[in-house]
């Protein structure tokens, strides 16, 4: 068992701090801490697209909110990133300094999500960052000698992370940051598969390295080599894995400096083999499937080689659909029917089916037609449209990351989308982005919710002026004709309810200047009312 929250508060640098939201998380482990220079979200997203982001499972953060110090909205946005990235917790200082009181909306938002936030002492200008960090830091390196108990622990946190990230790279990740050193999964013919490096802005050149380890130890199931070079001093630790098909690969262990513990690589090459097993069925194929879990899953290193292998240009990818289907018996129809339409548009297909999900990645394309259009057209000439639950367009894809962050987004909108919009299939990223925003303000508490049901309150009572302004904005996305369809009325009673709609509420819900805050509470009012 690591060092847990729990732990962390007997110390002497946390006396008369308190824990302010969920408090039943606090044997949660903590392997790691960091400082959050720059709190405000915007700039995290918009400034530094470059960083790849990684999941950051067992940290706590440090910082003031300085920056956002002013902003509740900033606060709940920077909250909900962190809990997106994995971070288990904020440590706050300077509350009654830098921020006058923790807003209510900032605490029932961490409590909601399972986030732990720990306020230190308040109106204390004395506090000091590091004395935190040192006492934290020797707790946790105190604390990760390998014992018995190291496989169990280390596979029982990846399993606590989401599905889509319980994989073998992030196994390697956790193992590479408890131990300090280069972790390299490669193939029988060295070809490498994963590599995660320690730290991760190293430039030691592993597949070097590997090269002048592979000559002489080939035949072996485990081996052990020092290298000392003018510019590099390092051990290097090899045992074989066996995959469930029989096929070997090869897991390199790599020191710099300092070996580790002979025990220490039986429990990591025990700890991968069990990853293996659970996680990475066939974990050296080649093929397109492998591609498509190796972007989602954030397995980087894996997905440029399998790339490059089947000679797809990923970089080409533009457009991605997700395509949900009740029923995976009628997958190959269904995708065989994808390819054939999509070929007519795009030279770059990618389409492989992951559980129930259809994930369609498309580039270069042949054509200047509208690619909303092209999905419309698909949904409305199927062959198996009631196969089909649910189909995300999602143009302007920039990278691999923002493939991975769509299918990570709808996900995590999961079936609510059926509550939102229980009449229509094929939604756009940008209607899945405001679906998240209404279920995370739904998340808020009675006050939050209130207020975003506010600029609808003057019909609350009135239930056919509150039908009509939902199948309008949510059903109809905005046609008075399709809205007077789906509620078998005349398009100009629709036009005339809207209108004095529109009056009542003081927004004209037929300019986009206006309507945004009312289509929000439309939202919120079908997610919180089934």
């Amino acid at each position: 068992m690591g060092v847990t929250v729990n732990d962390l508060l007997q110390l002497p640098s946390f006396r008369g701090a308190e824990v302010l939201t969920v408090k039943i998380n606090l044997n949660r482990t903590v392997s790691s801490l960091s400082v959050l220079e720059v709190s405000n979200v915007d700039f995290l997203s918009t400034i530094i697209q470059s960083v790849q982001e990684e999941w950051y499972a067992e940290e706590l953060v440090i910082s003031s909110f300085y920056s956002i110090r002013d902003s509740v909205e900033q606060q709940c946005k920077t909250i909900q990133h962190l809990h997106d990235l994995g971070e288990l917790g904020l440590i706050l200082y300077y509350v009654g300094i830098v921020l006058p009181e923790i807003p209510e909306e900032v605490l029932q938002l961490a409590d909601s999500q399972g986030f732990i936030i720990i306020c230190m002492p308040k109106n204390d200008y004395s506090l000091r960052y590091n004395e935190v960090i040192y006492e934290v830091m020797e707790a946790i390196v105190s604390n990760q000698a390998v014992n018995d108990q190291f496989v169990k622990e280390t596979l029982e946190k990846v399993s606590l992370l989401p599905e889509h990230l319980q994989s073998v790279e992030i196994t390697l990740k956790m193992l590479s940051d408890r131990l300090k050193a280069n972790i390299v999964l490669t193939n029988s013919s060295f070809d490498i598969v994963n590599q995660v490096m320690w730290p991760r802005n190293s430039s030691l050149d592993v597949w070097q390295v590997i090269q002048e380890f592979s000559h002489g130890h080939l035949n072996k199931e485990k081996g052990k080599l020092e290298l000392q070079r003018s510019d590099l001093t390092c051990v290097v630790e090899y045992k074989s894995i066996q995959q469930k098909n029989g096929e070997q690969l090869l897991l390199f262990v790599i020191k710099e400096n300092t070996p580790l513990p002979a025990k220490t690589i039986e429990k990591i090459s025990e700890v991968v083999q069990v990853a293996i097993n659970l996680w990475g069925n066939k974990h050296d194929e080649v093929s397109e499937y492998a591609l498509v879990k190796a972007i989602i899953n954030d397995e980087s290193d894996k997905m440029r080689r399998l790339a490059n292998m089947l000679n797809i240009d990923v970089s080409a990818i533009q457009m991605m659909w997700l395509i949900y289907i009740n029923d995976v018996s009628e997958e190959k129809k269904i995708r065989g029917e994808l390819e054939d339409q999509l070929s007519k548009y795009y030279q770059t297909r990618v389409i492989q089916c992951i559980d129930h999900c259809m994930i369609v990645l498309l580039g270069n394309g042949l054509h200047k037609l509208n690619e909303f259009e092209i999905a419309t057209e698909f949904i409305e000439t199927t062959n198996y449209f009631s196969q089909i639950s649910e189909v995300v367009y999602s143009p302007k894809m920039k990278n691999t990351k923002a493939v991975r962050q769509m299918y990570q987004l709808v996900n995590q909108v999961g079936k609510k989308v059926h509550t939102i919009y229980p009449m229509r299939k094929l939604f756009t990223a940008a209607e899945l982005r405001s679906m998240k925003r209404a279920i995370d303000l739904s998340k808020q508490g009675e006050e939050m919710i209130e207020e975003s049901l506010s600029v609808i309150e003057p019909i609350s009572n009135d239930k056919e002026s509150l039908n009509t302004l939902m199948a309008f904005l949510l059903d109809a996305n905005g046609s008075f004709d399709e809205c007077g369809k789906n509620l078998f009325i005349h398009k100009n009673t629709v036009k005339y309810r809207i209108k004095k709609i529109s009056e009542l509420i003081g927004n004209d819900v037929t300019l986009y200047s206006e309507f945004y805050d009312v289509y929000m509470a439309c939202m919120i009012y079908r997610l919180i009312n089934g």
